[in-house]
């Protein structure tokens, strides 16, 4: 028997696979209704709940980079909305009157956010050819929560600004 060469228009691929996403789709969503077990399809297919998610304690992140080492409370300004009506997108600005020059220079800026799953949210590396000790980003927050961004420099010394940014649910502000 010969085998035939199968082609597909382009409209028949993207029918074809449109029914088989759909399917996936349905089975995703049935995913959080059937009972879950131990390698059942649902057990994968069904989104994790809060309580499955273990929040780790900002703290013990902070010691585990920074060890014992004394953090002060100066040289640092950050910028954040006082309330944040949307959660997914909070604007931050950090600034260091720090020297940037070689030799003297601030090498690392953190960003912890207290009340997330995972406090660490990221950091930055700089050296002196940026100028400026600086770093503008928006970030994802859980909850209303403390702001921490934490400079560190060449020499080991670490300076930081805590600020307190409360997210509402709906974007009422109240």
């Amino acid at each position: 028997m010969k085998e035939k060469d199968v082609t597909f228009s382009r409209r028949e691929f993207l029918t074809k696979t449109g029914f088989a996403s759909v399917a996936l789709l349905s089975v995703g969503a049935l995913g959080s209704v059937i009972p879950s077990g131990k390698g059942s399809v649902a057990s994968w297919i069904a989104p994790r709940g809060a309580e499955a998610v273990e929040v780790k304690d900002v703290n013990e992140e902070l010691k585990k980079t920074f060890g014992n080492r004394k953090i002060e409370m100066s040289h640092v300004t950050m910028k954040a909305p006082i309330i944040a009506e949307n959660g997914g997108v909070v604007p931050i600005n950090i600034n260091s009157d720090l020297p940037m020059e070689p030799g003297n220079y601030v090498k690392k800026i953190y960003l912890y956010v207290d009340k997330n799953f995972e406090p660490y949210v990221g950091s930055v590396d700089l050296t002196p050819a940026n100028g400026k000790a600086a770093f503008a980003l928006r970030i994802k927050m859980r909850k209303t929560s403390q702001v921490r961004a934490i400079l560190e420099t060449n020499k080991g010394k670490l300076y930081a600004a805590v600020k307190t940014v409360k997210v509402t649910i709906g974007g009422c502000g109240g």
